[in-house]
């Protein structure tokens, strides 16, 4: 990826959605507990905002220090996103480091008892860059990121996976959308992304 700044969203599954006060109380608890640190990410988490007001924005914010998430109403689909901003870089794995920690905080939402029923599919991801003077809203950034970006998302989200770049304004971010028919548990294309980190990690 020619940029760090990454930010992905992935989809919550329709009517799973619980009150953002559930989910603002449930990440006041990782920030007491470090529930993010104690399960191989090196994430410091410092506060949670309430953006509810705000109009298909985020609605929920978690304030890291290496990164940020979010319950995310843009595009008037609800999921979680995450924003990276300081966390360690993972060389050849970038894309790949992001995608897993996002999908490792969506596995540890499911299984909080205070967002019960909040459940995440794999069917798609969506991928911006916030970084238009490393990588501008151009086919010349696809072209150089394309392999990466093509090779992460389908081991990650299964065979058949479908990878397009979303041409459109250059005053945008940079995006990518995947989307996938094979219908991976999440857990199973969290282990996928750890191993493709930890062979980065020793090459």
């Amino acid at each position: 990826m020619l940029s760090p700044r990454i930010f992905l969203k992935l989809y919550a599954e329709p009517g799973a959605v619980p009150p953002h006060a559930k989910v603002l109380e449930a990440w006041h608890g990782w920030i007491k507990n470090g529930s993010l640190a104690s399960r191989g990410a090196s994430e410091v988490l410092v506060d949670v905002v309430d953006y509810g007001h705000v109009h298909h924005g985020p609605a929920v914010l978690l304030v890291g220090h290496e990164s940020d998430y979010a319950l995310d109403e843009s595009e008037g689909r609800p999921g979680l996103s995450f924003t990276r901003k300081r966390a360690a870089d993972v060389p050849g794995a970038r894309l790949a480091d992001s995608m897993a920690r996002l999908f490792r905080a969506a596995k540890l939402l499911e299984a909080d008892p205070l967002t019960a029923g909040l459940r995440f599919g794999t069917g798609e991801i969506l991928l911006r860059v916030l970084d238009r003077l490393n990588a501008p809203n151009t086919r010349g950034t696809w072209e150089a990121d394309r392999d990466e970006i093509v090779s992460v998302m389908t081991e990650a989200l299964g065979k058949g996976t479908e990878v397009v770049y979303v041409e459109g304004d250059p005053r945008e971010p940079f995006t990518v959308r995947a989307r996938s028919r094979a219908g991976r548990p999440l857990a199973e294309a969290l282990d996928t992304l750890n191993s493709l980190v930890a062979r980065a990690g020793n090459t």
